[in-house]
């Protein structure tokens, strides 16, 4: 079970086992969150709104005329679920009825206002505006969704029109305004200029990484994985132990005749990857496949990690077996590369983002 903030909040997002839902024939919903209220007791509205979106069945733009092709990801599941159980706890809390809710009144007035003023956060501090929105968003979204189904009378959301100018600089209409509706009441957003951090900085960053307790040596391999190819942190977690061939002679080079520094392997990557979902493979959305480039020294690094440093990480889970059964069962489903030298748990996105 895996709730936002749990243990402060009465509502809780649930995972329930893939496999368990698999073998009850529920297998199209097995990867779907569901929402459990302060009963505790399984969130019926909540949960069924989390599976039509989840299924691709309503959408905020379609309204449920049409399944959409790509339906959300894993994440953005996650992220749906645990804003939405957000907005339900302070229904709860504040003694409002959700299918009773009116935007310019509740969302805006109360439940955004609150969120602003800090009344409705965790440390009392007013929240950032990109996160209200957010949450409001999905609100909406939950809220448009049971007035679709007839679990509540008609939600309205005002809008607005509001300009504004794109920047494509290979097309010459490029900077001519544009015009959308926006919803009323959405916070603006302010756009910060992100500098990349100097040669030196980085330098100092790494190795107060690398110099971390026990972790660190595991936790700058992986950094050093996704600043050499730009893969995404999500891809790094989903990294198998059999993404780099096994075999460092079937090693793809593609440029063996250079210096050995600036050599590099192809690599072709699919679980963890963006875009539309293709199943799962041991918890891991498989997505498009693409091919990466490795330069050959990082390539040696991984093997000698997946060679010395891995099979000790491994071995702490392994003891973790009480049979000899438990101990081959975790040894064959550990798939992936990096292991957490403490646990001999595999790193996640969450966990890499927090090392980072």
């Amino acid at each position: 079970m895996k709730s936002d903030d749990q243990g402060k909040y009465s509502f809780a997002t649930v995972y329930p086992s893939p496999l368990f839902l698999r073998n009850a024939g529920y297998e199209k919903v097995a990867h779907i969150p569901a929402i459990f209220d302060s009963r505790p007791s399984y969130h019926r509205l909540g949960s069924r709104f989390l599976i039509d979106r989840g299924l691709g069945l309503w959408d905020p733009r379609g309204r449920g005329t049409e399944q959409i092709p790509i339906p959300p990801s894993f994440e953005s599941m996650q992220n749906y679920a645990e804003r939405l159980c957000n907005v339900l706890e302070w229904c709860e809390v504040t003694g409002c009825e959700p299918m009773t809710l009116e935007y310019s009144q509740d969302l805006i007035g109360k439940y955004q206002a609150n969120m602003l003023s800090g009344a409705w956060s965790r440390d009392n501090r007013p929240l950032a505006e990109a996160t209200v929105n957010v949450r409001v968003e999905i609100a909406v979204e939950y809220l448009t969704w049971a007035a679709d189904k007839g679990l509540r009378p008609l939600f309205v959301v005002p809008k607005v029109v509001r300009t504004y100018i794109p920047n494509y600089p290979r097309n010459s209409y490029g900077f001519e305004p544009k015009a959308v509706d926006a919803r009323k009441g959405k916070l603006h957003v302010s756009k910060r200029l992100i500098n990349f951090p100097l040669d030196v900085e980085i330098a100092i960053w790494r190795a107060r990484l690398i110099n971390k307790s026990v972790r660190g040596p595991t936790e700058a391999l992986i950094a050093e994985l996704i600043m050499e190819t730009a893969i995404r942190r999500e891809e790094a977690a989903c990294w198998r132990i059999d993404t780099l061939p096994l075999d460092p002679d079937k090693w793809s080079i593609l440029n063996p005749y250079s210096a050995y520094e600036k050599q590099a392997i192809l690599l072709e990557i699919k679980f963890g990857t963006k875009g539309k979902e293709y199943g799962r493979n041991h918890g891991d959305k498989i997505g498009p496949s693409g091919t990466i480039r490795i330069p050959l020294p990082l390539a040696k690094k991984l093997h000698d990690y997946r060679e010395k440093q891995r099979p000790q990480a491994l071995d702490v889970a392994i003891r973790e077996g009480g049979t000899v059964s438990d101990q081959r069962r975790i040894r064959e489903e550990t798939v992936h590369l990096f292991l957490n030298p403490l646990t001999g748990k595999r790193y996640t996105g969450n966990s890499i983002y927090e090392s980072w």
